[in-house]
């Protein structure tokens, strides 16, 4: 099938740089979008650049190198295992959530009448058909992880553990170390991480090519608060991807929410 591709990539006003990363890599049919996890620690490398930084970039290289016969799971994998080695010879200690490099995953490989994904937290695939509908193929393991580490911290006070009084986790910075620990366990949230539990957790599937029209690739920065992720396709399909992210954040900016990296690849089937 012939395609169209369009990728935008927006940095956040808040950022040195976009902690976000895609990758184009037409000749293997591979295409992905990675949004790092602003860091809570004050690493960074010998160009300046943190964690989610490396974590985004290193995935998008690891993907970038795929050829014909490299499946999406053996890549992640091994750039999972890459992003440990990467990390321990910074001196980072992988055993604490906090210092983990770490990024979410929506990467899709075409096929001859399937195409597979591989995903990992917010960052997601939807698929649109010809027929005008809109499917979304992955689920968000990032929303409502606050709610339900405050869950697990009153379940665990309950039979006895040493946890904290809650109000030390009404600090912001408190309440992501403890969120930062949940990932890739039971109730948490998924992430490409460098541990062996991302495996464990790693979402894959396919979706039949035939009567697809689109496929898109977004990181949560271009989740609108008043909409499904099914209308934001909609809009931007309608608009442009442009025109929906300049009223995206203006609506942000108006009701003072923040402003996150934007990434979308979008390919767009003839």
């Amino acid at each position: 099938m012939r395609y169209k591709v369009e990728a935008v990539q927006l940095k956040s006003p808040s950022k040195k740089e976009s902690e976000d990363a895609y990758v184009l890599h037409e000749e293997a049919g591979v295409f992905g979008v990675f949004d790092g996890a602003t860091p809570l620690v004050s690493f960074e490398d010998e160009d300046g650049h943190n964690g989610a930084y490396l974590a985004a970039h290193h995935f998008r290289e690891q993907l970038q190198g795929m050829d014909a016969n490299d499946t999406l799971i053996q890549t992640v994998e091994s750039a999972n295992t890459r992003l440990y080695e990467n990390m321990v010879a910074y001196g980072v200690d992988p055993s604490k959530g906090e210092e983990r490099w770490s990024t979410c995953v929506a990467a899709v490989k075409l096929g001859s009448t399937h195409f597979h994904y591989a995903h990992l937290g917010d960052s997601m695939v939807i698929a649109g058909d010809k027929m005008g509908a809109v499917h979304v193929l992955t689920t968000d393991t990032v929303a409502g992880i606050s709610d339900r580490a405050k869950k697990k911290r009153a379940e665990d006070r309950e039979e006895g553990r040493a946890v904290r009084e809650e109000s030390y986790y009404d600090v912001l910075l408190h309440k992501l170390q403890y969120n930062r620990e949940l990932a890739n366990v039971h109730g948490g949230y998924t992430v490409a991480n460098g541990m062996p539990e991302v495996m464990t957790h790693l979402d894959t599937g396919s979706y039949p090519m035939k009567d697809l029209e689109d496929i898109w690739l977004v990181s949560d920065g271009l989740f609108h608060p008043g909409l499904s992720l099914e209308e934001t396709c909609r809009k931007m399909k309608q608009q442009g991807i442009r025109s929906y992210i300049n009223d995206l954040t203006a609506y942000l900016e108006n009701h003072r929410h923040p402003i996150d990296d934007r990434t979308v690849v979008h390919l767009r089937f003839t």
